[in-house]
């Protein structure tokens, strides 16, 4: 069953943040540049929800305030933190401790405020500063310690001493797992008894005799006690109320602080996660509780659920069917007067010492195969490659601030969702972090766009521009997937000039200012049909000729050629070293003669591009416009660089500089 989550965020006047207003989803990656804020944007959650938080921690200082506003508490200035959760009607603490905290607009979302306030004297002065924190809309309904204990948030830090937690029986998770079961002392103070005797056995040994009696020897010598002080040697007692203390995680045949520091974040992990949990169907029941909720049980749903173990207790049965687990929870939920609450896990950069294939692992058992809430910051392209579409939470900088987009309420169709799933999971998740996007649809511009960018003095990597390989001219997920996210991009795609003739549109021609058929650019009518049914623009807006629409895209940051990337570039040729450079490329690759080599060397010359490039894509030659593209990076020049490309990549920078800038 869906657990409760953090709906929306709105923060106001908090460190990186001047006005943020963003909507999550139950699992939520959060990305974005160093220095950007997101540490900042789960400490805001964590001055509502963290019970470790002090009130010294929610008392804050003029260095809290975003760096924008001059004097802040001189000035008055409040900082504002309001979430809003929602997926927690089914359970009955929530609704009974913070009902007071839905909103008259719906009532199946809570809100809570965090209010860091100037105080004024009855002059008008400011003479402090405080905070308030409150459910719904009514400053005296306060959100309090008792509040958390039913609503929380649970922060696992990028950098973590997890063997000293690990050894910290308060700290450990292990411990939080310990409390959740009904272990009775009377077991306990048995086992304690045995264990002491046991323990005491060693005394007897005649080494550990003669040691007492050398230590003896030595300490009177030293100084003149009498037999009272007597030094003995005695075994740890075992208490029994302490016992469970003793408890230790081993890994194979060592211990946990000898482990590798991967393993070792995995397992405090998965202990974090098994202590949050809910735990409304325990997975283990004592026989005395089974048969207290047996006395309800109208339709044994127990008997379905549990099966009998020999200690006499009872035993969760596993795999259960859906429903009849939703049966039972309902049940189980109905009777259950304990005070456990609901937390929310926030892990930041839980890549940590661990591998690639270990980072997907860990993400895909976060988000995946459980029903609580998760908020990660990461900066893993291998975590981004694995996390749905709608679950990325994007913070960057404009305008000295940081502004946050979601993906929450992208909208995809089945179809636009799988076709991007699909890409990035491929891409390994390098959206996501580009500072600009050009969208390519195939592999030679993926491989040739990049060196065309050095050949004009602004290398992509340098400037944190991504080039995108999405293999088809479907742009249209992937355009609402940037704008989502508001991350700077351009399209480039083939124009794929055509004529028709006898009614069917014939590809591969050139341009012929003496031809009376009517003609089109594909690529252009893709854009054009791409960007209606997203609705960026509406048909009327659209000018009269092609060449005139043409321009229009390219002012929106849409660039196509007339015709296909290889003819471009061989059109973009004017002089002979640059069309030699061409037929050296393609002489080191093709299996054909010399007389296929002058062939293509005379086409190229005499403007027949389309021959030359059917005999690149010929499977006689071996060699297709892949292999082609790749060889021919390090050999072009900027003399190879088609217009609509050159002004593609000026169109990204100028975007990307703006921001920067910004």
């Amino acid at each position: 069953m869906r657990a409760p989550y953090i709906s929306r965020v709105k923060i106001k006047n908090y460190r990186n943040f001047k006005e943020v207003d963003v909507n999550l989803s139950d699992k939520q990656v959060i990305i974005g540049e160093n220095n950007v804020g997101k540490t900042n944007f789960i400490r805001a959650i964590q001055l509502i929800l963290d019970p470790q938080f002090s009130d010294e921690d929610r008392y804050l200082d003029e260095t809290d305030f975003h760096d924008g506003l001059v004097s802040p508490m001189e000035n008055g200035e409040e900082i504002e933190v309001i979430i809003e959760i929602k997926s927690f009607t089914h359970i009955k603490n929530i609704l009974c401790q913070i009902s007071g905290a839905t909103i008259s607009a719906d009532s199946e979302t809570l809100r809570i405020t965090y209010r860091y306030y100037p105080i004024k004297d009855d002059e008008g002065k400011i003479v402090d500063y405080d905070y308030i924190i409150f459910k719904g809309e009514n400053e005296a309904e306060r959100f309090g310690p008792s509040d958390r204990r039913y609503l929380n948030l649970k922060v696992i830090k990028p950098i973590r001493d997890v063997d000293s937690e690990m050894k910290n029986f308060k700290k450990s998770p292990l411990n939080s797992l310990l409390e959740q079961y009904d272990i009775d002392k009377k077991d306990l103070e048995l086992i304690a008894a045995k264990l002491n005797d046991q323990s005491d056995e060693v005394l007897s040994f005649d080494e550990i005799r003669d040691l007492e009696t050398r230590i003896n020897n030595r300490f009177t010598k030293l100084i003149n006690v009498d037999a009272s002080s007597n030094i003995n040697l005695k075994t740890n007692e075992v208490n029994p109320n302490r016992i469970l203390n003793t408890l230790k995680l081993v890994l194979g045949a060592r211990s946990v602080s000898e482990t590798s520091l991967g393993l070792t974040n995995i397992l405090y992990i998965s202990l974090v996660i098994l202590s949050i949990e809910d735990n409304t169907v325990p997975s283990l029941l004592k026989k005395v509780r089974l048969e207290e909720l047996r006395v309800n049980d109208t339709y044994e749903i127990l008997e379905k659920c549990y099966s009998l173990m020999a200690s006499g207790n009872y035993r969760l049965i596993d795999d259960l069917d859906e429903k009849l687990f939703e049966e039972l929870y309902m049940f189980l939920e109905s009777g259950d007067t304990s005070s456990k609450g609901v937390t929310i896990l926030a892990i930041e950069e839980p890549e940590a010492h661990l591998h690639p294939s270990l980072q997907r692992i860990v993400y895909k058992d976060l988000f995946s195969r459980s029903s609580y809430s998760v908020l990660m910051t990461t900066h893993s392209t291998h975590i981004t490659s694995v996390a749905p579409i709608e679950s990325i939470v994007h913070l960057f900088k404009k305008n000295n601030e940081t502004n946050v987009c979601s993906t929450a309420n992208l909208g995809l169709t089945p179809d636009e969702y799988a076709d991007l799933s699909r890409y990035i999971d491929a891409k390994r998740g390098e959206i996501y972090f580009g500072k600009g996007i050009i969208l390519v649809e195939g592999i030679a511009e993926e491989y040739l766009i990049p060196e065309f960018s050095n050949k004009i003095n602004f290398p992509l990597d340098y400037n944190g521009i991504i080039v995108c390989n999405i293999n088809s001219t479907n742009f249209n997920p992937y355009i609402k997937f940037l704008n989502a996210l508001n991350i700077p991009f351009v399209v480039v795609t083939d124009g794929d000039f055509y004529e028709v003739i006898d009614g069917e549109r014939k590809f591969h021609k050139m341009y012929d200012k003496g031809s009376s058929n009517p003609y089109g650019i594909l690529g252009l009518e893709i854009i054009r049909d791409t960007l209606i049914e997203i609705g960026i623009i509406i048909s009327e807006e659209l000018p009269i000729g092609l060449k005139n629409q043409m321009k229009f895209f390219r002012d929106k940051g849409y660039y196509m050629g007339v015709y296909t990337l290889e003819v471009e570039i061989m059109k973009s040729a004017k002089n002979q070293q640059a069309k030699d450079i061409i037929c050296n490329c393609f002489d080191q690759l093709t299996s054909g003669g010399s007389k296929q080599k002058e062939n293509f060397k005379n086409e190229l010359n005499s403007g027949d591009y389309w021959a030359c490039l059917r005999k690149i894509e010929s499977s006689n030659n071996g060699i297709g416009k892949g292999r082609f593209a790749q060889r021919f990076t390090s050999l072009c020049t900027d003399q190879h660089i088609p217009i609509y490309i050159r002004k593609a990549i000026e169109y990204i920078s100028s975007k990307v500089n703006e921001r920067t800038n910004e």
